[in-house]
């Protein structure tokens, strides 16, 4: 008799802890150049744009295991350019094309911003007085932008903002972005897969 109420407190249940503990990074925006022949990148390095090099080579490191993953031939800059070749643009450009390069994943850290919010007055007098009705809460946002530039003609091809909501950790944040973005670029064919 009471199957039917435990089987959809069960599904009840499972919904919200997906809808707690799934992923919260979404692309709120991209672009692709209108122009661009999308089976010209098939080698790419990955960037991460940040004075701290530890930080830099851990996240370098994490999209280009990501685009592996989908098949991309990816590796992580630090493991093809040396600091001094950081340093000129040109030098940097003509080593990877020597190398077999032919475009280029940067990401960086936009913004990380709180925002704080109360649900006052949240359905009036009906609801119990037990209940606190001006519970207030801190929402986390983290956007990071992601570029895919074309080393052959030196011109962005493809640009994502993406945005994550409360993460847990900053590494939650590198997981997920790296993530969407490597499925975004292998969906969109803006890297080519060698699998093909």
């Amino acid at each position: 008799m009471f199957k039917p109420l435990r089987v959809c407190f069960g599904g009840l249940l499972s919904l919200l802890l997906v809808a707690c503990f799934g992923s919260s990074t979404t692309i709120e925006q991209s672009w692709r150049a209108p122009d661009v022949e999308l089976d010209k990148l098939r080698n790419v390095v990955t960037v991460y744009i940040a004075p701290d090099g530890s930080i830099r080579r851990t996240i370098e490191d994490e999209m280009a295991s990501k685009l592996v993953r989908k098949g991309i031939r990816a590796k992580p800059m630090y493991m093809v350019l040396s600091e001094e070749d950081l340093l000129d643009r040109d030098r940097a450009k003509a080593s990877l094309i020597a190398a077999g390069f032919d475009g280029v994943v940067a990401i960086r850290l936009v913004s990380r911003e709180s925002s704080a919010g109360s649900l006052d007055d949240y359905w009036g007098s009906a609801w119990p007085s037990v209940y606190d009705p001006n519970y207030a809460f801190t929402d986390v946002v983290v956007r990071v932008e992601t570029n895919v530039y074309s080393l052959a003609n030196n011109e962005l091809v493809w640009s994502a903002l993406s945005r994550t909501i409360d993460p847990a950790t900053s590494r939650t944040v590198v997981e997920e972005v790296t993530t969407l973005v490597a499925g975004e670029l292998a969906a969109r064919g803006v890297v080519i897969s060698s699998r093909r």
